[in-house]
């Protein structure tokens, strides 16, 4: 579960990151980061999908200013996976609430802009 987000940072199960993050529904936690500034594409997607996910949560940043490139929605709707993009905060109640259900549930978590 992730616990809190805040301009700049990430709290899941207790540690602070300032970073981007992927969470994985399993609850591995990795260190992420765009190849292009402030735009989620398809290979960044890709990343994901080796978790095999039902459903992946973009967090895009604080103030919701991160994009996602049309590729990348086209990509995850070809491969039949549910696409949540939402500004961070409303992201992580979103990943929380999926993860409760049940769902395999992987988030990339933009923590700025």
């Amino acid at each position: 579960m992730i616990d809190s987000t805040r301009f700049g940072s990430i709290t899941i199960d207790g540690r602070e990151y300032e970073s981007d993050v992927i969470v994985t529904w399993e609850g591995k936690v990795k260190e992420a980061e765009t190849e292009t500034r402030h735009m989620i594409s398809e290979s960044e997607l890709l990343k994901l999908l080796f978790e095999r996910p039902d459903v992946i949560v973009i967090g895009t940043g604080q103030n919701g200013e991160m994009e996602i490139g049309k590729d990348a929605r086209k990509f995850v709707k070809k491969k039949r996976i549910t696409l949540v993009a939402r500004p961070t905060p409303r992201a992580v109640e979103k990943f929380n609430q999926l993860q409760k259900s049940g769902k395999k549930v992987v988030a990339y978590m933009h923590v700025t802009c």
